[in-house]
């Protein structure tokens, strides 16, 4: 049996274009979750026995504006169960920006690691560094992003940061 079943490893994506937002949440989905019904899987399990996979389950919260993030996070934290990474379009018009969210989401959890993902050079990853401290829980990554760099990006991060990621 899966010994991290009930472990779950909480994303919440923002981005104001709702085809990266979908392809964000599904296709991220296949990197964090194991595929139990795959032929792989079931072909592992007759081999070996019961797979040890120990890769979380994945919840990817996904929204389309910073102030959603912000509520988002804040609803999140304030139940006791945060985002473990929470990935951020710098841009998201008509609303707030990433920054911003990210500013707001900072006066209350102080913790969570935020990846900002962006096709605009307009921000350095220092000036991000600065306008949302601490430094160690801001990273920046440039647009078109692989999904595979993006789910890479976000199991370092979240390798650093929690004890879900092995």
């Amino acid at each position: 049996m899966n010994m991290n079943k009930n472990k779950t490893f909480r994303v919440l994506i923002a981005d104001d274009e709702s085809a990266i937002v979908r392809i964000y949440s599904i296709g991220l989905q296949h990197y964090f979750s194991p595929d139990e019904t795959s032929a792989i899987t079931d072909l592992e399990s007759e081999l070996f026995g019961e797979s040890d996979d120990n890769r979380p389950g994945a919840d990817i919260a996904v929204c389309q504006q910073g102030a959603e993030a912000v509520r988002l996070a804040k609803e999140a934290h304030e139940n006791g169960n945060p985002f473990h990474v929470i990935v951020l379009d710098i841009r998201m018009p008509p609303g707030i920006s990433g920054v911003e969210a990210a500013q707001q989401i900072r006066q209350f959890d102080q913790t969570v690691p935020i990846l900002f993902v962006s096709g605009f050079s307009d921000y350095s990853l220092a000036d991000l560094q600065q306008s949302v401290p601490p430094p160690e829980l801001m990273s920046f990554m440039e647009k078109p992003v692989q999904l595979a760099a993006l789910a890479r990006q976000i199991k370092h991060i979240a390798g650093q940061h929690s004890d879900l990621m092995p």
